[in-house]
């Protein structure tokens, strides 16, 4: 497994490379922003490991060029033990997973087997099923020259089904996906949220549904496209 480490504090960082080589990994490692840039858009990475402080630079920085440049390998962040804000700003920006300083090297090894096990299109931002395809991040769903722009909802909605297509998923785990632990949610609003995306997805003629299954919850399924209407002469 190849791993790209970015860790400013090079007694850390050389100490974690010499550790995960033992282990077996094949390990780049990079001290500085631009190296770590450099590296990581230069090479293929099963897993790039990332403190959040590079000195005076954000790790958060060099994930977000990385996601926009189209690198889609699971990213683990290194954080501080207090650093909760910007643990959750990283996740939002494209991290899988994070580990606090000090830790384990054991741990950091199982996280790295993890991450590096999930299947790619559990990481690629661009979604497709059918003739619909779905950006991820801008939250814009289209079907041929038709765009659309998902509510933040309703993208959630639609990335699950299509993340999982085929599958059945209950509403207890849309719930889980739409709402924080604290916040209560009832049935209907999940019946809400999902009719709101087969309305747009109807409206663009998707080659898709999202059906229900009694007692059980719903399924993305593949449909034909409705035939056009003939052009008025």
């Amino acid at each position: 497994m190849k791993v790209l480490l970015v860790e400013d504090n090079r007694l850390l960082g050389e100490s974690t490379a010499r550790s995960l080589t033992r282990a077996g990994f094949s390990v780049d490692l990079a001290d500085r922003f631009e190296d770590g840039w450099h590296a990581w858009r230069t090479a293929d990475y099963d897993v790039v490991v990332l403190d959040i402080m590079l000195g005076e630079d954000s790790g958060l920085d060099l994930l977000a060029r990385a996601r926009a440049a189209g690198r889609v390998c699971p990213v683990l962040l290194l954080t501080a033990l207090g650093d909760i804000d910007r643990r959750v700003e990283g996740l939002n920006a494209g991290a899988d997973d994070y580990l606090v300083k000090p830790f384990a090297l054991e741990e950091l090894i199982a996280r790295l087997r993890a991450l590096a096990r999930r299947p790619a299109s559990m990481l690629d931002p661009v979604l497709r099923y059918g003739n619909v395809r779905f950006d991820t991040g801008a939250r814009e769903v289209a079907v041929d020259d038709q765009v659309a722009q998902l509510s933040r909802g309703e993208g959630i909605v639609l990335e699950r089904f299509l993340r999982t297509p085929d599958r059945i998923i209950t509403r207890e785990q849309l719930g889980e996906s739409l709402y924080s632990y604290d916040q209560d949610y009832t049935e209907n609003s999940i019946q809400v949220h999902v009719h709101r995306v087969r309305r747009k997805l109807a409206e663009l003629n998707a080659g898709m549904s999202i059906r229900a299954i009694r007692g059980l919850g719903y399924m993305a399924i593949e449909t034909q496209p409705s035939p056009m209407p003939p052009p008025v002469s």
